[in-house]
């Protein structure tokens, strides 16, 4: 995938779940829980799936983060451990950096907290 996203076809069959690569569309068992007919229903070119049984869905690191019970971070490690990661998409060495709202950075007090403010209560505050 162009986006730096890991395979979902060769995340599937990391998983030993069989995949018809000739297929974008298609039915497959789900790797999350032990299936005796595919309930997942997964799009190769769009790197979804989404399993009818379980209710679970997502791309590709969804899977690994659900599978391997790991967050975000450790998903990208994970796929670039096991060699599926594509580009600069495994991270290497390099922490990832955080958000923008991040930072150690004073907020203000909503109105209805300050003295002198609004006195409307909620229905079921009162």
């Amino acid at each position: 995938m162009s986006d730096g996203r890991p395979d979902l076809a060769d995340l599937l069959e990391h998983y030993d779940v069989p995949v018809n690569r000739g297929r974008s569309s298609q039915m497959v068992k789900c790797p999350l829980h032990e299936d005796r007919t595919a309930s997942c229903s997964i799009n190769t070119e769009r790197g979804l799936w989404n399993c009818h049984s379980c209710g679970s869905g997502g791309d590709s690191y969804a899977l690994i983060m659900k599978k391997e019970g790991l967050t975000f971070a450790g998903a990208r490690d994970f796929a670039a451990s096991v060699g599926l990661a594509n580009g600069a998409a495994g991270g290497g060495d390099r922490k990832l950096s955080g958000s923008r709202y991040a930072s150690r950075r004073p907020i203000p007090a909503r109105k209805g907290n300050r003295a002198g403010g609004s006195s409307y209560q909620p229905s079921w505050r009162r």
